[in-house]
């Protein structure tokens, strides 16, 4: 429980802070530049975005999908403040800008940003990403505080049961007298007691077949 408290100041302040650091970024351009300055609607994209974040502060517990939806139309509303701040400068870059005054300035080309349209660019810019980290950082801290819940430790409600003596357990029968052992064929006639078998079977003699004589080779007379 107390850590999920924690977890739930932490996201919860991130989400603040972050709502405090988009609205001073929208102020800021306003305050340095004047309202005259031509930075100075980005005071409306600024506030959106602090009102978004302010809303997940105050509905985080309502779900991950309504939080990450407003933190991303806050996102959304930061960033589309920052591009149309540096819009104006990359205009002036591709297009001119007009000759110091009092020289004539032809249509369709801008005077140059001034000292304080610069500072206040560069402190509306800073803060609106300030706060996009820091809203990341709410976020993060409430997917993973849903998704690594803390378990409680396990608790015993069964009392525990009582040993109970085990039964004697029956005799067991005598063992039998073992068979003596059967005397092996391989053994000799002097250790197991028995005679050498004399009736062996014999062989019959190898008798030699009879072959019939070949007449007498009778030799040519000689031919004179």
């Amino acid at each position: 429980m107390h850590q999920e408290s924690g977890q739930e100041r932490q996201l919860i302040w991130a989400f603040w802070l972050a709502a405090a650091l988009a609205a001073i970024g929208g102020v800021l351009p306003v305050v340095v530049g004047g309202t005259s300055s031509r930075i100075a609607g980005v005071i409306i994209p600024f506030g959106i975005a602090a009102v978004a974040l302010g809303l997940c502060a105050i509905l985080h517990s309502a779900g991950r999908g309504i939080t990450s939806a407003l933190y991303f139309v806050a996102g959304l509303a930061l960033v589309f403040g920052i591009l149309s701040m540096f819009a104006l400068p990359l205009q002036q870059a591709v297009l001119g800008t007009c000759p110091a005054p009092p020289q004539p300035c032809s249509s369709g080309l801008q005077r140059p940003l001034t000292v304080a349209e610069n500072t206040g660019m560069g402190f509306g810019a800073g803060f609106a990403i300030a706060s996009i980290f820091v809203g990341f950082f709410g976020l993060f801290v409430l997917y993973r505080g849903r998704a690594l819940p803390t378990p409680a430790p396990p608790v015993r409600k069964i009392p525990p049961v009582a040993a109970t003596a085990s039964p004697p357990s029956p005799p067991s029968p005598p063992a039998s007298p073992a068979a003596p052992a059967a005397p092996s064929p391989q053994s000799s006639a002097p250790e197991n007691g028995a005679t050498p078998e004399m009736d062996e079977l014999e062989l019959p003699a190898h008798e030699e077949e009879e072959r019939p004589e070949l007449p007498p080779h009778e030799s040519a007379p000689p031919t004179t």
